[in-house]
């Protein structure tokens, strides 16, 4: 007997994990859950989406504004960590108003940690979308990413796999063959593919809403 899927209203959930440095050259981690709302029988999460819309116009998705991309950054500096959230692309700080924006993404990221394998939908070759190729890191290509020209996936490093994309897609001394060609591709379509794999984004949900937990105004408490 085949059990029934529930669906949760939240859907083609990826997840991301990016090593590199900043525009001031500081050392930076990026942990993103990008994500399609809807409304179901019992969470209206679009519905409350539009609602935000409404009062904030600038946080709409430029790419589906059906999505949110909910972004944690770490910044070393010395031995420090500096750490923000940005939703669609936008700063938003954890008092005041902002600190509903991050009330509304906290939750949404705690419930992703909190499915069933079978609790996610996942629309067939959503990886082959813009919503996944420049959507998952917002407004930029995820190839970036892959062969390490703006930072590294941390599902690739230390694999050696950066470093052959960058030569097969970036040494314009290599030319390869249309099958070839066809190959590198193809392993780059797989690659996102596995960034919005269910089993991949639960195992790694836990950690983005470890670090959403603690963003709070500094003085909080006092």
């Amino acid at each position: 007997m085949i059990s029934p899927i529930n669906f949760t209203g939240i859907k083609n959930i990826g997840y991301a994990r990016i090593l590199g440095n900043n525009e001031n050259n500081l050392p930076q981690t990026r942990v993103i859950m990008n994500m399609e709302l809807t409304d179901d029988s019992q969470n209206k999460d679009l519905t409350n989406f539009r609602q935000i819309l409404k009062k904030y116009p600038f946080m709409k998705n430029e790419v589906n504004d059906k999505y949110i991309n909910v972004e944690y950054d770490l910044t070393r500096v010395d031995d420090f960590l500096y750490s923000r959230v940005l939703l669609n692309g936008h700063l938003v700080k954890p008092e005041g108003e902002g600190g509903n924006l991050v009330n509304f993404a906290r939750n949404l990221v705690n419930r992703v940690k909190n499915f069933k394998i079978n609790d996610f939908k996942l629309d067939k070759n959503h990886h082959l979308s813009e919503e996944a190729q420049v959507g998952l890191v917002y407004n930029d290509n995820i190839d970036n990413y892959i062969d390490g020209t703006s930072g590294e996936l941390d599902l690739l490093s230390k694999t050696g796999l950066i470093e052959k994309f960058d030569l097969f897609l970036n040494d314009e001394s290599i030319e390869l063959s249309k099958k070839d060609e066809e190959k590198v591709f193809k392993a780059l379509d797989e690659v996102v593919a596995t960034l919005h794999e269910p089993v991949y984004v639960k195992q790694n949900s836990n950690y983005l809403d470890a670090l959403l937990k603690t963003y709070y105004p500094i003085d909080r408490g006092s």
